[in-house]
């Protein structure tokens, strides 16, 4: 429990800098750049993105599970991991032509084979990455974090001074993770050899494929809105969409950003300690309800004053697709947490069978939401979506994995939705009363009633000192 501590301190610590990075950039790449930049970089981004998952979760997810691998087994690993990173690139960077052609913007060829350069430095990071991971080295982790996600912010901020328009956002992309491996391999001790034994692939191959799968599954069902809203609707409506989804995944991508690294490492010890990681999950799951719940409220009501105060009344499309997509975190935040469980348990292929569940289910209603030639409505389905695969998946991994029932759950979940029905009236009521004509104002003064009546909420129902106890223990 040590390690957790550890590893939730640093992690904390990295993520906070991540996601204040992240969002810097982005007010100021969001005011020099149009909608329809950042449409265009979020197609090529998701098809970056889809190549890496095969290394950049599954493979050190497998290695972290592995407990027969040798210390000579991960220098060869790492030379599979070159091979098949220089024949990824190659195709990636073709691939924008097929992007030019597809959506009738050239745009997409130079896009391509800069942010090649993404996937290289991902394909060659899986092994120390998951070496990383597997030491438990959480705070050379969070140090690495920290200086990537600073570098990431100044790379942008250079950019956007010499004016190189488009490329600047995927700048700000390509070299953190440059860097990651640039540490990551001055960093971990890997025997380097030149062997392409098959061994250590026999040793995690199956692991490695049922996770991909799973990967691809969990990634597409995420992304394929953002595919079919760009193709069907344009990068202008997509960059309004993309936009929205990206101010709610910043609590999202904190939370996550902060627990998942933590999670299997450690819980991967109690693989057979079914009652515990039971018993885990479903405290776990009590208190992130209960911290996310009065986030969605917060976000959804206010969306458009976060809009603009944070990127300018350019940007007023993404207002009601925000507020919509943002009661949905919560269960986002809840379905993610699912997967290090699933990870730790060590059931691979009921993990795929979850992500293929979930990928159809999404799926279905993202296609409803298009036909519809909305955003709204898309952001309407992919919201009732979520909710749905949230049961489904935690009535899955209940009973397939923790030999319980969804109800042990749901039963818990009962008091943290009341402080979310709370937050919502107290959150309608302050929007009809506190205006300024400072948007900034008006955000803060918002912001202190919710906080205060989130804390007066959890102190009065006794789970305020929960809480801090999670954390702390």
């Amino acid at each position: 429990m040590n390690k957790i501590k550890e590893g939730f301190l640093y992690t904390s610590l990295a993520q906070f800098a991540n996601v204040v990075s992240l969002l810097v950039i982005n007010i100021i790449l969001s005011h020099k750049l149009s909608p329809s930049d950042f449409g265009i970089v979020t197609i090529v981004q998701i098809v970056a993105t889809f190549m890496n998952l095969f290394t950049s979760e599954a493979v050190p997810s497998a290695i972290i599970q592995n407990k027969k691998l040798e210390d000579r087994d991960y220098g060869i690993l790492f030379n599979y991991s070159v091979v098949f990173g220089i024949i990824a690139t190659i195709f990636f960077g073709c691939f924008g032509f097929i992007l030019s052609f597809f959506f009738n913007n050239s745009i997409y060829i130079p896009v391509s084979w800069l942010m090649s350069i993404l996937v290289l430095a991902s394909f060659i990071n899986c092994v120390p990455q998951g070496l990383f991971l597997k030491g438990l080295n959480f705070k050379a982790l969070g140090v690495r974090r920290i200086i990537s996600s600073v570098l990431g912010l100044l790379s942008g901020v250079v950019a956007i001074v010499f004016g190189v328009g488009i490329y600047s956002i995927v700048i700000t992309l390509v070299v953190p993770v440059v860097f990651t491996l640039i540490f990551n391999l001055f960093y971990i001790d890997i025997q380097y050899n030149n062997s392409l034994d098959r061994r250590p692939v026999r040793l995690v191959g199956r692991y490695i494929i049922e996770q991909s799968k799973f990967s691809v599954l969990n990634y597409g069902y995420r992304n394929i809105d953002n595919i079919l809203i760009g193709k069907f609707f344009g990068s202008t409506d997509l960059g309004y969409y993309s936009k929205s989804y990206q101010l709610l995944s910043q609590p999202i991508t904190l939370f996550l950003g902060i627990i998942t690294p933590v999670l299997q490492p450690v819980l991967s010890n109690f693989e057979d300690n079914v009652g515990y990681l039971r018993k885990f999950y479903i405290k776990i799951s009590k208190e992130i309800a209960f911290i996310s719940i009065p986030i969605s409220v917060f976000f959804s009501v206010n969306s458009k004053e976060i809009v603009y105060f944070l990127f300018g009344r350019q940007w007023t499309g993404a207002i009601l697709p925000m507020s919509i997509l943002s009661l949905s975190i919560w269960v986002q935040l809840l379905s993610q947490i699912v997967t290090p469980i699933w990870q730790s348990l060590n059931l691979p292929r009921l993990q795929t069978k979850n992500g293929e569940i979930s990928f159809v289910l999404i799926t279905f209603f993202i296609c409803i939401g298009i036909i519809s030639h909305s955003i709204i409505y898309v952001a309407l389905a992919v919201s009732f979506s979520y909710y749905l695969n949230f049961f489904v998946s935690a009535g899955m991994l209940m009973k397939k994995g923790l030999k319980s029932n969804l109800f042990q759950l749901i039963k818990t979940l009962i008091v943290p939705l009341l402080s979310g029905i709370v937050s919502m009236i107290v959150m309608l009521m302050v929007k009809m009363t506190v205006e300024f004509n400072s948007v900034f104002l008006t955000l803060v003064v918002r912001g202190l009633i919710w906080a205060i009546e989130v804390i007066i909420f959890l102190f009065v129902t006794g789970n305020l000192k929960d809480i801090y106890n999670l954390f702390k223990k």
